[in-house]
């Protein structure tokens, strides 16, 4: 019977082969990707399922404390705070202007935090930092306006905040900020103590890991043990610190001065009890002075290297008293001027007089520009001989090299080798008296300390224990002979005696007092069209001494930085506070803070402190690095 015409076939042969051939391919995808999952990529999948079973645990320490020397009085510590935070995308623009509102008023805001608290709510931006760290009252005050309903659309979260709790001798500042420095945003210390004590003081975190097992126990496993934070105890007192800051800061304003600086130092031990500087800041709000004037950070007292004038005339002293030409007895004729280089330069006095024949005692008392420059040229049998002998002797003293101060980015001055560039009888001169050398204040702390102490160059610390373990008293070297030591502290001592000047403004009675002042002028590189000129308008003022019972028992140290003298006439700059009487002050300070006794009449004096029966052995050579040259000086008329 033939097929009905009408009758019409839906099968297709091809259409049965696409589809067949498709289901094929989609077959062999899966398979490939199933073997792909088994095989391949077998680890990831594994760890990816463990994962889901395992947590992972990070413990950050809390940063260690930092205490002054009794160990009483925090100097920086770790604190819980919370962050206010926004989410101003969730409220509406009325809710957010409210909120601000009551923020502001229930906070007591200033007027610097309420713009910023306005500013980030009004951005409607779904995160923001609208206060950084509350304190505990300030955090419960908030939590009552959340629970009001008068505040609204905002969050706090728990953070750690590096808290500076001692307030500083100068307005807006906190407590020896220079030499704690702070820790910066990222949690990391920046300038200070903070610096260079960062890995003990940070410690580490440790890390561990929860694993839940196929019979669904939880295991703990130890990544990473992690390290303990470490506290610092300083040898920083906080009473006399607060007493030194406070003498700075007054001497800068009345001297109308770019910077004021002092160090309080044991010569015996290194340790240094106080190192202040004006301007400071305030270390809880670092980042205004960052944004402000971020130089305010930078330490000056081992940072800053100035020509510091005529008390590296001590130092001359001593080359001439180790030379065996002289003692301090031997007379030298002063004169007004003194022609050098046969007749091409010359060096004068301050005052372009002459006292006549003088000791050498009284020359260093009188600061004599001429008798130093004598003594400096007959060092040698020639120019180049006297100028190997007073560089060597300033090595020895540790200018040109580190002193090894626990505090980051130690400048190590600047000095000329003369075996390099050599020197014209004019460089030698200058030298002698100061100039031509670029040296920091805690140089010349610690090389006066070696002037007094017997000889011995000892390294300066700030720290006195990291964890109640003492940092070791260390020494670079002998400096000079006892013998020397013993001289300079009769000469440093006529100082502050015959000269009625000092006499007056350095007058602490009971007390063995002594040192040197140097004035130095101040070369502008830009003045007069790019020649340079001198600054007649400011100085560089310092003055190095020391005070105890009946001989030296501490070095203090001051620098004032671009002074500007309320008289000046040839010979004569006088300051409102001279960098000699902010010695006296500081002094005073410090007798009374650590109530040393006036010696009585039967007292007998000793070239070493009642308080220190001994000189440290040097337990290392001097450091050999030198810094680098200096362009050559012109002759200089200060001293």
């Amino acid at each position: 019977m033939a097929p009905d015409p009408r009758t019409v076939r839906t099968d297709s042969r091809l259409r049965a082969n696409v589809v067949t051939l498709f289901l094929i391919l989609i077959a062999g995808v899966c398979v490939a990707r199933l073997g792909y999952w088994q095989v391949v990529a077998r680890d990831q999948l594994l760890e990816a399922a463990a994962a889901q079973l395992r947590t992972t645990v990070t413990n950050e320490p809390i940063r260690g404390t930092i205490t002054d020397r009794t160990g009483a009085v925090v100097l920086a510590t770790t604190v819980l705070r919370h962050r206010l935070l926004s989410q101003g995308s969730v409220v509406s623009a009325a809710d957010r202007a409210a909120t601000a509102d009551a923020l502001i008023a229930s906070l007591a805001l200033s007027p610097s935090a309420a713009t910023k608290v306005r500013a980030v709510l009004e951005s409607g931006r779904k995160w923001g930092v609208l206060l950084p760290a509350l304190d505990d009252t300030q955090t419960d005050i908030v939590r009552g306006e959340i629970s009001a309903d008068r505040v609204r659309g905002v969050t706090l979260e728990e953070v750690r905040v590096r808290l500076y709790p001692q307030p500083g001798g100068g307005v807006g500042t906190t407590l020896a900020s220079h030499v704690l420095g702070f820790v910066n945003a990222d949690g990391g210390g920046q300038y200070g103590l903070e610096e260079y004590y960062n890995e003990q003081l940070a410690g580490a975190a440790s890390v561990s890991t929860t694993v839940r097992g196929t019979n669904g126990q939880l295991e703990t496993t130890q990544v990473t043990a992690g390290r303990t934070p470490s506290n610092l105890q300083l040898c920083i007192d906080a009473t006399l610190q607060t007493l030194v800051e406070q003498e700075v800061t007054t001497a800068g304003i009345a001297d109308d001065a770019e910077s004021v600086s002092a160090i309080v130092m044991d010569p015996y031990t290194g340790a240094i009890i106080s190192s202040a500087s004006w301007p400071s800041y305030d270390a809880n709000n670092f980042g205004v002075m960052a944004a402000r004037d971020p130089s305010r950070f930078i330490n000056p007292v081992t940072t800053s290297v100035y020509e510091p004038g005529s008390v590296m005339k001590a130092i001359t002293a001593v080359a001439a008293l180790e030379s065996g030409l002289y003692t301090p007895e031997t007379k030298i004729q002063d004169e007004a001027v003194l022609m050098l280089d046969n007749g091409a330069t010359k060096v004068r006095n301050a005052d372009h007089k002459s006292k006549g024949s003088m000791t050498l005692t009284a020359a260093l008392a009188w600061s004599r520009n001429i008798v130093f420059t004598k003594v400096g040229l007959s060092l040698g049998k020639t120019t180049s001989d006297a100028a190997t002998r007073l560089y060597a002797t300033w090595l020895r003293f540790g200018f040109g090299g580190k002193t090894g101060v626990d505090v980051p980015s130690e400048s190590q001055g600047l000095v000329n080798d003369p075996t390099k560039r050599r020197w014209r009888q004019i460089d030698l001169a200058n030298a002698s008296f100061g100039h031509g050398v670029g040296t920091t204040l805690m140089q010349l702390a610690v090389a006066y300390s070696a002037i007094v102490n017997g000889g011995v160059l000892v390294r300066p610390r700030v720290v006195e224990s990291v964890d109640g373990v003492p940092i070791p008293i260390t020494v670079r070297g002998t400096a000079t002979t006892p013998e020397v030591s013993a001289q300079m502290i009769r000469m440093t001592g006529q100082v502050t005696k015959s000269v009625p000047l000092y006499a007056r403004l350095t007058r602490i009675d009971g007390y063995a007092h002594g040192g040197k002042s140097g004035t130095a002028q101040i070369w502008l590189k830009e003045a007069d069209g790019g020649k340079g000129a001198w600054d007649s308008e400011h100085y560089n003022f310092t003055f190095v001494g020391w005070v105890g019972k009946t001989a030296p028992e501490y070095v203090i140290a001051i620098s004032i930085r671009r002074g500007t003298p309320v008289t000046q006439r040839q010979g004569v700059i006088v300051n409102r506070i001279e960098s000699f009487e902010l010695f006296r002050r500081i002094a005073q300070d410090l007798i009374s803070v650590y109530n040393i006794p006036p010696a009585v009449a039967a007292a007998t004096g000793g070239l070493t402190s009642p308080t220190h029966p001994g000189v440290p052995e040097p337990s290392a050579p001097v450091m050999p690095a030198v810094g680098g040259d200096l362009p050559a000086f012109r002759s200089l008329r200060r001293s």
